[in-house]
Parts: structure tokens; sequence; C-alpha cells
């Protein structure tokens, strides 16, 4: 009896280690992937000082917000996808309004910031964050699709 104590209490022990290892695995990534970004969005930009000192505060609330959104957006899409038959059409229609409202608040961030960037930066390096934010997101695709074909020791096209 307490070998099995000992076994199931050492199971948790590792599974919250390798869980912990994990997370900060995957936040350590994501922390290098957020450095490459504001480097390459301020080599994209050209900002003088006094625009990045206003830029980069507005910049980080609009992603932080963005994040949260999409995170209860990719919950929905989550639920979306399970949903089963057995549903009411009030739950349904619930459902599918929550989704609906979501991604209508990403697109009210959108514009919300972008009024304040224009506020802080000329409208032509707004335009250049919109195009470098995409060049960017392409870039990452790019080498994530790039390491996934070495990972499977074919390189597939380019």
């Amino acid at each position: 009896m307490k070998t099995k104590i000992i076994l199931l209490f050492s199971a948790i022990v590792l599974a919250t280690g390798f869980a912990k290892a994990q997370n900060q695995d995957w936040e350590a990534r994501m922390e290098k992937i957020r450095a490459e970004k504001v480097a390459f969005l301020t080599s994209k930009l050209a900002m003088t000082p006094a625009e990045a000192e206003k830029f980069w505060p507005i910049y980080n609330e609009m992603e932080k917000q963005r994040w949260e959104a999409q995170k209860t957006r990719r919950e929905l899409e989550h639920k979306v996808s399970e949903a089963e038959e057995t549903l009411s059409d009030n739950e349904v229609v619930k459902l599918t309004r929550e989704y609906a409202g979501s991604m209508k608040k990403e697109g009210e961030l959108s514009i919300s910031y972008n009024e304040k960037f224009l506020k802080v930066l000329p409208p032509k390096k707004v335009l250049k964050l919109y195009q470098a934010e995409n060049e960017f997101r392409m870039n990452m695709i790019r080498r994530y699709r790039e390491s996934e074909g070495s990972n499977k020791g074919d390189k597939g096209p380019k």
C-alpha cells in the first residue's frame, strides 16, 4: 500500500514538473518570437525616438488585448467544433452569437488601435506597420513550414 502511494505521489510530481517545463519552454519560445517581432517592426518602421516612445506602449497594450480576444475566440471555436446535434436551437443561437461577437470584438480592437496609432505616427508609417506585421507573419509561417519539412526529412516546396 505504501509503495502504491509513493509511486502515485512520484508520478504526480513528475507530471507536474514535466508540465511546468513544457509551459516554460513555450513561454520562452513566445518571448523569443515577440523579441524578433519588435526588432523586425523597429527595423521596418524606422521610427524616431519620440515616435517609438509613444508607439510601443500602445502597441504592447494592443497585443495584450488582441491576444485575449483571440484566446476567447479560440475557446469558442473549440466549443463550436465540439457542438453536438443535441443542442437546442436556443443554445446554438447563443453559441453562434458569442462566436460572431468575438470576431466583432477583434475588429473593433483593430479600428480603435488604428486611430491610436494615427495619433502617434504618420499615416504612412501606420500603413507600413500593417505591411510589416503581415510580412513578419508570413516569414514565421515559412520558417515553421521549413522546420516541419526538415523534421520529417522532407524539405517540401519552398
